[in-house]
């Protein structure tokens, strides 16, 4: 990619990230070169461009470049219902200055529902969780390896009962109490 157009440069790095991150959650990801390089990925949900430039002001200026070749591809498919799930994401590792100008263009960008939806983000470190918390809308949140439907509220009590001193027998009467709807003025 490494492209240099009037919009400013793409940035390689975040823009391989991103390519690797919507990968990895199951989107098929095509490059796609052109004015503003992209990243274009599309899974049973979604269809995601994502176009990362080297500066904030690159990215205002590539914005409706990259809107009009996405609108362009998306048109020229069927997409049924995903026409409505389609999103252009534009990252920056350049952090967004205190102007008024740039902070207007943003909101605007951000805000701009017409035809398909829009995030901007600055600031984005070049390594994956960074690009992943960007690509927060379409990437599956982690789980643990015990989720809470698997814990058992009552055997974590006990634990935690123990772990503060309390004798073993008393604590589990107690628990076992509770379980049978019994008063605790019965295990003491």
């Amino acid at each position: 990619m490494n492209s240099e157009s009037p919009y400013g440069r793409s940035d390689d790095d975040l823009l391989r990230i991103a390519k690797t991150v919507l990968s990895e959650q199951g989107f098929q990801v095509e490059s796609v070169s052109g004015s503003v390089d992209l990243i274009l990925a599309e899974n049973s949900y979604f269809v995601v461009a994502v176009a990362a430039m080297n500066t904030t002001r690159d990215l205002i200026l590539a914005e409706p470049v990259a809107f009009e070749a996405l609108a362009e591809r998306i048109g020229s498919a069927a997409l049924g219902p995903k026409k409505w799930d389609t999103y252009l994401v534009l990252l920056t590792q350049e952090k967004s200055a205190e102007d008024d100008d740039v902070t207007r263009d943003l909101y605007s960008i951000n805000y701009d529902t017409s035809r398909l939806r829009r995030i901007a983000h600055t600031g984005v470190d070049p390594t994956p969780e960074a690009v992943g918390h960007a690509l927060a809308p379409f990437v599956a949140p982690a789980t643990s390896a015990t989720s809470a439907a698997q814990t058992d509220a009552l055997d974590s009590l006990l634990r935690v009962l123990i772990t503060r001193g309390v004798d073993g027998q008393l604590a589990q009467r107690a628990i076992t109490a509770f379980e049978q709807g019994a008063s605790l003025d019965d295990v003491l």
